[in-house]
C-alpha cells in the first residue's frame, strides 16, 4: 500500500511504516514550504497512486476523497481539522491523529514567555542594544535597576485554564517553582487535579486570584469567546496574561483595552486572530505586550513525537487492535486492510 507522507516524518519512523508493509512516498510540507489545497493533495495522490495519507498542514476534503479509494489518514496534528472528518467516516476511513505531539514544546515556551514578562528580560536585552539603557550615574543606575524590578514565580499564584496535554506539562513544570496552582477545566477528572498539585477553581475566582492567567484549553464551537470581558476586568491591575491555545478563545478587544489601559500589567501571546501576525498589528505595537509568530509547537522533538504516537496507533490497528488516537472510532466495524 502506497502512502502518501506529506507530514514531517523522522527516518526511523519510515523506516517502520515499510516494515508494517506500507510504502512511504516521502514529500514533507517543508520541502515546499507551503500548504497543499485539497485539489492540489488530490492531483498529487493521482499522480503517486497512493492509498493512504500521512499529513500535518495539507487539507484533506472532498476533492482527496474522490481522488483515491484511501484506506487510512494520519493526521499528525492535536485534532484532526484538516480532514473532512464526516467524509472520511461515511466512507469508512479511520483518522489517527496526534494529541499531544507538541505539549512540551508549548509548556516550555509558556515558561519562558512566563519569566520573561515577569523579569522583563526581553525589554531590558533590547533596551541595552539599543542604547535606550545608559545611565549616566551611579544614582541613575540605581534608579534603572529599581524601575524594573520584577516578581518571582516562586512567590505567585498561577492560574490555568485548561489541563489537558499542554497544561498538565505546564504545571509540572511549575511545581518546581514553589508557586501556588489554580487551575480549571471541567473535563479533567479531580485526580488530575491532586497529582499535579493543582487546586481546582472556576474561572471568575481564577482570573480574580491568580498573578498570572496562562490559556490552553482546546478550542470548540461552544467556547469561541471563552475568556470574555468579565472576566478580564475581575484581573489584578499587577496580573499577567498568556494565550499560547487559541485567539477565538478570547475576547480581543477587551484584552486590548485592558492592556492599552494598564488595567493589566503585560501579556504573552502566541496566537493571533489573523496569523501571521504583522508589525502593525494592534497587540504587537503595544509595549507591554511580549508577541510571537506561532512558534508553541516548532521544535525538532515535536517531529519525533508526532512519528512515535501515530506509528502506535498504526501498529494497534493493522494488528487488529483498537487505536488510542482515532477520531472516528466507529469505523472500526469496516476494517479494510
Amino acid at each position: 500500500m502506497k502512502v502518501l507522507v506529506t507530514a514531517e516524518f523522522t527516518p526511523e519512523g519510515l523506516r517502520e511504516l515499510t516494515a508494517l508493509g506500507l510504502s512511504p512516498i516521502y514529500d514533507p510540507w517543508t520541502r515546499r514550504d507551503q500548504m497543499l489545497l485539497a485539489d492540489e493533495l488530490a492531483e498529487r495522490i493521482k499522480q503517486t497512486g497512493a492509498e493512504a495519507l500521512i499529513l500535518e498542514i495539507d487539507l484533506c476534503h472532498q476533492e482527496v476523497f474522490e481522488a483515491a479509494d484511501l484506506k487510512f489518514i494520519g493526521c499528525c496534528r492535536s485534532d484532526p481539522l484538516i480532514v473532512d472528518l464526516d467524509e472520511a467516516t461515511d466512507r469508512g476511513v479511520p483518522v489517527f491523529y496526534t494529541p499531544g505531539r507538541n505539549a512540551e514544546a508549548v509548556a516550555d515556551l509558556t515558561l519562558a514567555m512566563m519569566l520573561d514578562l515577569l523579569r522583563g528580560v526581553s525589554a531590558a536585552a533590547a533596551d541595552l542594544r539599543s542604547g535606550a539603557f545608559n545611565p549616566e550615574t551611579p544614582a541613575d543606575y540605581m534608579a534603572e535597576l529599581r524601575r524594573r524590578r520584577g516578581r518571582e514565580l516562586g512567590s505567585l499564584t498561577v492560574g490555568l485554564v485548561g489541563l489537558g496535554a499542554v497544561g498538565a506539562a505546564v504545571a509540572r513544570r511549575l511545581r518546581g517553582f514553589g508557586c501556588r496552582l489554580l487551575a480549571a477545566d471541567p473535563f479533567a477528572p479531580d485526580r488530575r487535579f491532586a497529582d499535579l498539585g493543582a487546586e481546582k477553581a472556576g474561572l471568575p475566582e481564577l482570573f480574580r486570584r491568580a498573578d498570572v492567567v496562562s490559556l490552553h484549553a482546546a478550542e470548540s464551537d461552544e467556547n469561541q469567546g471563552l475568556i470574555g470581558r468579565e472576566l478580564i476586568a475581575a484581573m489584578k491591575p499587577e496580573a499577567i496574561f498568556l494565550n499560547l491555545a487559541r485567539a477565538a478563545l478570547v475576547d480581543n478587544d477587551a484584552l486590548y483595552e485592558a492592556l492599552a489601559a494598564g488595567r493589566i500589567a503585560a501579556a504573552g501571546l502566541d496566537v493571533f486572530r489573523r496569523e501571521p501576525p504583522g508589525a502593525d498589528d494592534r497587540f504587537v505595537a503595544l509595549p507591554n505586550v511580549l508577541a510571537l509568530p506561532h512558534l508553541g509547537g516548532a521544535t525538532r522533538e515535536v517531529v519525533q513525537h508526532q512519528t512515535d504516537i501515530l506509528l502506535a496507533d498504526l501498529k494497534e490497528y493493522f494488528r487488529g487492535g483498537n487505536p488510542r488516537h482515532l477520531a472516528n472510532p466507529e469505523v472500526l466495524a469496516r476494517r479494510r486492510f
